[in-house]
């Protein structure tokens, strides 16, 4: 016995040898073939950083690390990276294997309106993996082709314009706990994360719109709100370690969390179907209620299907998918785009008080309430307010764009200069696209009025600029809801309340000897899912004078 035993532990021995040694020959194969690939770009004196043979870029992102804040959102200190070297304010490649793939990072309008828009370049496989942990599966964000279009051409109708105007009255619902919120937070005077109010407000907002159901997560628990938001805390997308991701706990928490989430979003998506089965709309008939995206998405796919008792499982996973999708990017970014707005009107006396002037004349005797229940239409009315929006957005885009390089395709700069892609994910980094001061006057200010002036103006937006919800086929399919989100919500606040934020009271509570502006700009962007405000956002509410 004691001789078997010893022979199987030589055995087990020599396998472990042997695959260490293949893990080493495969890391070491894989190392010299992206190095390789960026001693030829190197060599054709393409633009990149300072490159090593050994670490690649390594080096640089160590070096960016240390002159920002450690938590702040990469795609910005790669885009601070290009603000710097002219040389790079087109586009530049990154080596930053093996902690990720080889990237053309793209900081000009010209390359990024070619990537998505002259070549529509598809959605990478290392996105995938990413999204994946918020959605659970493959979902429209990341699917490519004809899978892609058939998901596109069941959800238009439901995010369409005259979809999400309808909705208003639900917006107001729970924009209504949302102020009540804060009148609570304005009577007690503290300090609080607006960053954490925000997200479960538009929560509750995303939750009615996409299942017709109210989280009420404002008020108390939801399981599928806690474990979208538990989802987000434990994402590995952008985390400061690169080990970070093999943290078993994140592996627990992730599986419970989807578990959660496919369960309730399962109920609710078969509530929707008997209710459809129930009144199946007839061409004489007007639906009693609102109708969700799920309620629309449904009766579009029933279109073509023969009804059964139950929902069709496999459709029914696949729902589950793009819905835990809507969840997190409608709420995610809306939300960090809310406070945002509120920052800047909040450091810009001037334009509170153009956007306050716009919305009292706007509603007139009425409170905001009122006007929007009895007119949605007014929301369109709010010009100035718009402006602000766009112009918080362009300043503070919450995510960035992802494509994939493909054979035989160049991208060409503004000199001349043509970039390869094949073999590259393509990271159009918005911040630095938006900031660029070879297309826009004044980049780094905050100007609303440069989206009111006329065509020829020195302010006026160069064409394909502005791109936080993308263009081209594989634009934002949610972004009229969240504009119109953003509109009325600040219609219901901005008048009644003073956001001031306490960055300086929350440091000397927190003192840390790191880096704590980027820029200047005490609140930059961290990652957590899209782009949030630092430390989310310290804050005291006042009411307005």
């Amino acid at each position: 016995m004691i001789d078997g035993n010893s022979e199987w532990g030589k055995l087990a021995g020599h396998m472990a040898i042997g695959l260490a040694a293949a893990y080493l020959v495969s890391f070491f194969y894989k190392m010299i073939k992206v190095r390789l690939i960026f001693y030829r770009l190197k060599k054709q004196g393409m633009p990149m950083p300072p490159w090593n043979p050994i670490l690649g870029h390594l080096h640089v992102v160590v070096g960016l690390s240390r002159r920002a804040p450690s938590d702040m959102r990469q795609a910005d200190s790669f885009g601070a990276l290009a603000s710097h070297y002219p040389e790079l304010q087109d586009g530049f490649y990154l080596d930053v294997w093996p902690f990720g793939v080889p990237m053309l990072l793209v900081s000009s309008l010209e390359l990024a309106v070619q990537a998505c828009q002259t070549y529509d370049l598809p959605k990478p496989d290392v996105l995938a993996p990413i999204i994946g942990e918020m959605a659970g599966g493959p979902n429209i964000f990341v699917t490519n082709g004809a899978e892609w279009k058939r998901a596109r051409e069941l959800f238009n109708h439901g995010f369409s314009m005259s979809a999400v105007m309808a909705r208003i009255p639900h917006i107001i619902e729970e924009a209504n706990v949302f102020a009540d919120i804060l009148r609570e937070h304005a009577r007690k005077g503290d300090t609080f994360l607006l960053d954490h109010v925000a997200c479960n407000y538009v929560m509750d907002v995303i939750g009615n719109e996409a299942l017709n159901t109210r989280f009420r997560y404002q008020q108390g628990y939801n399981p599928i709100a806690a474990s979208m938001r538990d989802t987000i805390q434990w994402s590995q997308a952008e985390a400061a370690n690169p080990f970070y991701k093999f943290n078993p706990v994140r592996f627990f928490k992730q599986w419970r969390n989807s578990r959660t989430m496919n369960h309730y979003i399962g109920i609710e998506l078969e509530k929707r179907y008997q209710e459809w089965l129930q009144n199946r709309p007839k061409p004489s008939t007007r639906p009693t209620r609102h109708q969700s995206i799920m309620d629309m998405t449904i009766a579009e796919y029933m279109k073509t299907r023969a009804a059964g008792p139950k929902l069709d499982p496999e459709f029914k996973t696949w729902a589950t998918f793009q819905i835990r999708l809507f969840l997190f990017v409608g709420h995610d970014s809306t939300a960090a785009t809310i406070i945002f707005c509120l920052y800047q009107l909040s450091k810009h006396p001037d334009i509170l008080a153009k956007v306050r002037a716009e919305h009292d004349e706007v509603c007139g005797p009425y409170s905001a309430v009122e006007l929007l229940r009895q007119r949605p239409v007014v929301i369109n009315q709010l010009r100035y307010t718009s402006a602000v929006i766009k112009e918080t957005l362009r300043l503070h885009p919450p995510a960035n764009g992802l494509r994939d390089g493909l054979p035989g395709v160049v991208l060409q700069g503004q000199n001349g200069r043509v970039f390869p892609v094949e073999g590259f994910a393509i990271w159009n980094l918005h911040g630095a696209i938006q900031r660029n001061a070879n297309s826009w006057p004044e980049p780094g200010s905050f100007i609303p009025d440069r989206w009111l002036v006329k065509p020829g103006h020195p302010l006026y937006p160069p064409n394909g600029g502005w791109r936080p919800f993308e263009h081209g086929p594989r634009n934002c399919v949610g972004q009229n809801m969240s504009l119109v989100t953003i509109k009325v919500t600040l219609l219901m606040i901005v008048r009644e309340f003073d956001i001031h934020d306490q960055y300086v009271e929350w440091d000397r509570l927190h003192p840390s000897a790191g880096i704590r502006t980027m820029d200047g700009e005490r609140a930059y962007m961290v990652q957590k899912g899209s782009g949030h405000p630092a430390q989310g956002f310290p804050c005291k509410v006042l009411m307005a004078s």
